[in-house]
């Protein structure tokens, strides 16, 4: 991924590996709080103003809750509390049940307990690839001074007839300028492969402007000071009709990404901020 095959031992040393991202992540953040992002019940009540979209607790709606969510929502997407990449996630039509206690068992059985509202995603994002609903990952790290400070933020976009986005599903990812919201860089996948447009849809990755940046720089900045004792977090947003929401969060979003897209190891920038935490 990082091309370290082409690379002398100091110039390695300057990347965040995965062993080091989990270092640095307990560094930062206070231990016992994790349970506030990986737990996706728990992360939905927390954040529910930044969702934008209705939630559903499979696990505790009773059947009448559950018949009015299908309702409501005759296509809907069902996650496992604590997947992670994208795997085990599903779209289920209702119409597909014979009724709510049908679905509610299969839900059950397959241990899809987080039901959520699709996001009817804008045609700013949809154009890069309308297949998939393409996310923005947003790194924070507060400092002392209770500023808050973006690390390489990313948008990450599908492709093909794949309907998630993430890095590891296949996806293409590109760094953002955190004072412009503009793409400032080519795109590529978790092979090291770089794409100037995306093969799908012929969209140029750098210079694509992102609708309000500065409400999606609003809203981390003032979820990154929602769980004190927690420094660092990576936020995933989606720009839908209704403008920016959160889909989730992860207090150890993997750094990965952010290094591959232009093969420049990270490491000292990250101890830097650190060192003002």
């Amino acid at each position: 991924m990082f091309g370290f095959y082409d690379m002398n031992g100091r110039q390695r040393d300057t990347y965040l590996t995965r062993v080091r991202n989990k270092k640095v992540c307990e560094l930062m953040n206070q231990a016992g709080f994790s349970d506030e992002f990986d737990d996706k019940l728990r992360f939905n009540v927390r954040f529910a103003d930044f969702l934008h979209r209705e939630t559903l607790n499979a696990e505790t709606a009773t059947a009448d809750e559950m018949a009015a969510f299908l309702g409501r929502h005759p296509v809907f997407f069902a996650k496992p509390n604590r997947g992670t990449c994208g795997n085990g996630i599903e779209k289920l039509n209702a119409a597909d049940f014979a009724s709510a206690e049908v679905c509610a068992a299969y839900l059950a059985e397959k241990h899809l307990n987080v039901l959520e509202e699709p996001l009817t995603q804008h045609e700013e994002m949809a154009r890069l690839h309308p297949q998939s609903v393409n996310t923005l990952r947003i790194p924070t790290v507060v400092l002392a001074d209770g500023s808050v400070r973006l690390f390489h933020p990313t948008l990450r976009v599908g492709r093909g007839d794949g309907i998630i986005d993430n890095f590891s599903a296949g996806g293409i990812s590109a760094l953002i300028d955190p004072e412009t919201g503009c793409i400032c860089s080519d795109g590529a996948d978790k092979k090291g492969r770089r794409y100037a447009a995306h093969p799908d849809t012929g969209v140029r990755f750098n210079g694509y402007r992102l609708p309000e940046w500065d409400k999606a720089v609003a809203m981390v900045t003032t979820a990154a000071h929602m769980v004190p004792g927690n420094h660092y977090c990576g936020w995933d947003l989606a720009y839908s009709t209704h403008g920016w929401c959160m889909v989730e969060a992860n207090c150890t979003a993997q750094m990965g990404g952010m290094q591959i897209i232009t093969q420049t190891g990270r490491k000292a920038e990250l101890e830097a901020l650190i060192a003002q935490m």
